[in-house]
């Protein structure tokens, strides 16, 4: 949800309701900007109850459900909302990232699609809309629409990241890597390190994966995948105490990740550590991680 948008309707809203539940609208436009959406909605609760249904209200309920992940409750307001605004393209755009969050990817398509007919520059509605046909393996329809995002914004980070993305499902990771780079050059965001991360692992580039998946961890020390995938990047360079330590990282986030396990247990057999080894691919198994049988043979029970 992009913050300066919000916060530009939310004066629209202060605006057009007049004194009309003015106090508890402005309380949950604060409430909304610290990011106390639960309070946003009991506040709007009351104006709506108090017969203030205007379709911005209804807009800045669904936003504040849409960043607590109740995404049917999200969708409900702005269906709500765009029964009384018909015209305002920042509701279809939001209606379309909360079907796209629900998998619900032709009415995505639909919304954003309303949204670029009412504003034909909207950048970021053609990068969701081409999220969408990626979805649906739409490739050409995709490329066409992440393209357009960047000729309209050729500052927009998300659009080269999609087109990363794309890339390295196609194994082109020269290609991806530099649309990565060019997407954190505009904004370094975790996913995007972490992402750019696997690519130069696919190319064998190490030192280069490791450092990105260190710069993802550092912007978020919750990524399981960044631990586990720099875990790997550091066994391939001989540095296989440092993989262990990102490993254990990963279990103690993620308990019940077998990957993790299996991986953990890849390092101990070639540390020589046997019975460690065998641990590990034991419990990846148990917790579903099948290609860990191929290593249980050599285990004793």
């Amino acid at each position: 949800m992009t913050k300066n948008i919000l916060l530009f309707i939310l004066i629209l809203l202060m605006w057009s309701c007049g004194n009309s539940g003015k106090k508890q609208i402005d309380d949950a436009a604060t409430a909304f900007d610290n990011g106390d959406y639960e309070r946003a909605i009991s506040l709007l609760d009351k104006v709506i109850s108090s017969g203030n249904t205007s379709g911005k209200v209804y807009f800045m309920r669904g936003s504040s459900k849409y960043n607590l992940n109740d995404f049917e409750g999200a969708l409900a307001d702005y269906d709500k909302a765009l029964e009384s605004t018909k015209d305002d393209p920042e509701i279809f755009f939001h209606r379309g990232l909360t079907r796209f969050a629900l998998n619900q990817h032709n009415p995505s398509i639909e919304d954003f699609t309303m949204a670029v007919t009412l504003r034909p520059d909207y950048a970021e509605a053609f990068q969701y809309r081409a999220e969408n046909w990626l979805a649906l393996n739409v490739i050409d329809s995709a490329l066409t629409d992440l393209n357009r995002a960047i000729d309209y914004n050729e500052n927009l980070a998300g659009p080269y990241h999609s087109l990363g993305k794309y890339y390295s499902s196609t194994s082109d990771y020269n290609q991806a890597i530099a649309y990565y780079s060019r997407a954190i050059e505009l904004e370094p965001k975790a996913e995007y390190l972490f992402n750019r991360g696997l690519a130069y692992f696919h190319e064998s580039d190490f030192e280069n994966s490791i450092n990105d998946l260190s710069s993802s961890i550092s912007m978020d020390g919750t990524r399981v995948d960044a631990f586990v995938m720099r875990g790997i990047a550091r066994d391939e360079t001989g540095s296989s105490p440092l993989a262990l330590e990102d490993f254990d990282k990963a279990i103690t986030l993620d308990p019940e990740n077998g990957y993790a396990y299996f991986n953990r247990g890849i390092t101990k057999k070639n540390q020589g550590d046997t019975q460690g080894a065998c641990a590990d691919f034991n419990k990846a198994l148990e917790l579903g991680y099948t290609e860990a049988i191929a290593k249980t043979g050599d285990c004793i029970n």
